[in-house]
Formats: C-alpha cells, structure tokens, sequence
C-alpha cells in the first residue's frame, strides 16, 4: 500500500539528496536501427574493454530467431547474423555478456530448454547448443574474464520436490555437468553473482506451500550458496533472513578478491546487506541500506573489482517515480543516502543500470516527464560524479529501453525499441565515447 506520504517523502528526497552533476566530455552517437524487416523484442547488449558492442534480439518475421549484430568502438554497426535456429515461444529474454578481451557468450530460453553460443573475438557466431534441456527462466552471470555461471531452478509450487541447479564455465573452457546446489520439498533460486575470481553464489530461498486451486506460498527462508574456484561443493550459509511471508529477493555482487555483498528486502520493507569475505565463510550481520517506505523496482546491484557496490531502483511515490542509487564498499558495508539519478524527472520507468570493473556506471530510464524519451546518465569513475541526464533516444511515443553496458573507459551502449506509424516494433542502439 502506498502511505499518503510518500509523495512528501519523495519531493524532500529528491531536494536534499539530488546526484551531483557534472557536464559530459563525451558524445552519444544518433540513434542507429539494428532490427530491420520484421519486428524486434527484447534486446541484450554487451561491450568489451575496448568499446566494441554486441546487441542481441528476437526477431520476429515469418518465424522468431535471435539475430545479432556488432560495431567496433570507431565503426558502424555490422550485418546481421542470426545466432538461433527458429525459437518455439515468443518470450526467450535472450541475454549477452562479453569478457574484457572480447569473447561473448549469449544464452536464451524456448520450450526446448535453455540455449548458448559463443562468438570469440573479431570471429562470427558459433553454432548453438541446447545446453540445458526443458528448462526456462535461467540465471546467466559472466565475469571479465569470461568465466560463466547459469542457474535455476527444477520444480514448481505444486511439486514434491525442488532443487536449485548451476552449470559452470571456466573462460575458454567448456560448460560442467548439471551440479546441485539446493534441493528440498521448496526450494527456488533468486540471483547469482560471480566475481573476477570466479568464485559463484547463488541465492535461493526455501519456503511452504498449501496448493488447492490456487498455492498460497508462506515462510520464505533466504539462504546463498558458494563454490570457490578448483572446489567442487556448494557451501550453504543457513538461514540467513526468515521465516517472512515474501521472498527476499536476494542479489549478490563480488569484487576481484571473491568478497561479497548479498542484499536483501526484510520482512519490513526495507533493504538490508551483510559480507561475505574473499574465501567465504560466515556472513556478517544484516545492515539497513535503505528504507524506501514505498513502493521500489530494483534495477540492479553490482560491484566493481575493488569492491565499490551501487544499488539502483525506482522509487514509485503517491504521484512521482524516480530512479535512485545508494552506493557502499563492501569492506565497510556502510551505505550512503540516496542520491537522485533522474534530476528533474518526476515520472521514469524501465531503469537500467551497469557498472564496469573500474567503476564507470550507467543509468538509463523512460522518461514520461513531457514528451516520452530515453534519458541516460553517466559516471566516470567509482568515487566521481554523475553527469547530467541526457535525451539518447529519437522521437516516438512508444519508447522502451531495454539494454545497457558500460566498459571500464566510459565507452556505453544502449538499446532500445519503438513502435512507428504501422506498428512496426524496431531496435535502436546508440552509443556514447567519453
């Protein structure tokens, strides 16, 4: 429910803590259509260390196949290659990650099960592989190195048995066997992370069920699970938050040494962290990041390689809606105010944010502030400031972002759709050079 004072709230916020903003050195690209012929959906996007993009999307002609193209850093965009045989659902979410050198993996979803291909650098697309059979909703998390992690998770509310599963890639390597990282009569995963070290956790929660018509879901205990690099078990942490009547959520970023921030929503609404250190071990006590006393739609958590960690959400107010980061280190898990991200925006959706291992950061979001645009915001280093928001998508008024990436220069790209006179659902991408 929101409370009558929300709106206040937000205002006294959005006054006292806006982002500080400094003019931008760079330039953003106009915007260049990527989907051509058919109608794009649900774009991913990825740039490696030396700005080089990759946008992945389904494209829906005759039949639904992910199609894919690439742009040097000083270049234009490339032809298309489609990286799918045709896809047998229309909702496959495909994602992409590339390492710092420039190999990037992309992984989607179809009734067939969970699909991968791999393009090596300055290379095409390789053929892909049904990796994990009759499964959809997976968790893919890839490092700068290349090392990749996918989880998720086996049975549903109505089954008598659940397990969380992983499959692991060490970079230049190939995918492990299905390994079990939880399983009990309900368990599901939430996120995984995966640090520079490679070291994995994956989040889950274990919780009731009572399934007549409908399964109302209770007692949602939060647990993480981790596997260091050359070890072959998962270690679960226990009960770390719980029982609570709502999952909690949970998103965990890594630094470069293997230390960890797990974030979660408590039973009263607000988000709590604890730390994990670089060989794992026992969590230390939750601390309130930020209590938001509203509704909030996260947009991501992550961690640079020295361990500097930014939250970013959207707040959603009586008649407002912003989007906001909080940043901490995890050696101090100490979290400062909220600082504002949209400026002068007072009505923004569709918040997308990256972060680089350097620290150089992203924030992009709907603005339906006026006259219906995509406003992006860049930082160029951990501990420097916000630039100032600016307009990156053309005209339209059915505008959705739906993509961002950040590499360690500053180099960005985003994607995202828009509808013209026929209806025509089309990809764009630009791209900012600092």
């Amino acid at each position: 429910m929101i409370r009558i004072s929300a709106k206040a709230r937000l205002v006294c916020i959005a006054v006292a803590l806006t982002a500080p903003l400094s003019a931008q050195t760079g330039a953003w690209t106009p915007p260049a259509v990527l989907s051509t012929g058919g109608q794009g959906w649900e774009a991913a996007a990825a740039i490696d260390g030396n700005g080089n993009s990759v946008a992945l999307w389904d494209e829906r002609t005759t039949q639904d196949q992910i199609w894919a193209r690439s742009k040097a850093s000083s270049g234009n965009w490339g032809s298309v290659t489609k990286a799918s045989p045709a896809l047998q659902t229309t909702s496959v979410f495909p994602v992409v990650r590339i390492s710092t050198a420039g190999f990037a993996t992309a992984v989607w979803s179809d009734q067939s099960g969970v699909w991968t291909a791999d393009r090596p650098p300055a290379s095409n697309w390789a053929p892909p592989q049904l990796l994990i059979p009759g499964v959809s909703n997976p968790i893919f998390v890839m490092n700068s190195l290349g090392d990749a992690a996918i989880a998720w998770t086996v049975g549903t509310a109505r089954s008598t048995s659940n397990s969380v599963m992983v499959v692991l890639r060490p970079a230049g390597g190939a995918w492990t066997a299905q390994q079990i990282v939880a399983s009990g009569v309900h368990v599901s995963a939430d996120h995984a992370g995966i640090g520079a070290s490679g070291a994995v956790i994956v989040t889950w929660e274990s919780y009731h069920a009572v399934c007549t018509k409908y399964c109302v879901l209770s007692a949602f205990v939060l647990h993480a699970s981790r596997q260091n690099v050359g070890t072959i078990s998962w270690v679960d942490s226990g009960s770390l938050l719980g029982p609570d009547r709502a999952a909690h959520a949970a998103r965990v970023a890594l630094d470069s040494a293997g230390e960890a921030m797990l974030l979660a929503l408590s039973s009263s609404g607000a988000y709590t962290s604890a730390t994990q250190g670089n060989s794992g071990g026992a969590w230390s006590p939750f601390k309130t990041v930020v209590n938001p006393q509203g509704p909030t739609i996260v947009s991501d958590l992550a961690s640079d390689d020295a361990g500097q960690v930014m939250l970013v959400y959207e707040f959603i107010g009586f008649s407002t809606s912003q989007a906001l980061a909080v940043s901490s280190s995890i050696s101090s898990n100490t979290w400062s105010s909220p600082v504002v991200l949209s400026g002068s925006d007072t009505s923004v959706g569709q918040v997308y944010f990256a972060l680089a291992p350097s620290g150089a950061a992203l924030a992009v979001w709907l603005s339906n502030s006026g006259t219906p645009a995509i406003h992006a915001v860049t930082r160029a280093t951990a501990t420097g400031t916000w630039g100032s928001s600016i307009t990156v998508s053309g005209p339209g008024s059915y505008l959705s972002p739906e993509a961002a990436a950040v590499d360690s220069s500053g180099n960005a790209i985003v994607i995202y759709s828009g509808y013209n006179a026929a209806s025509v659902h089309t990809e764009y991408a630009t791209n900012y050079q600092p």
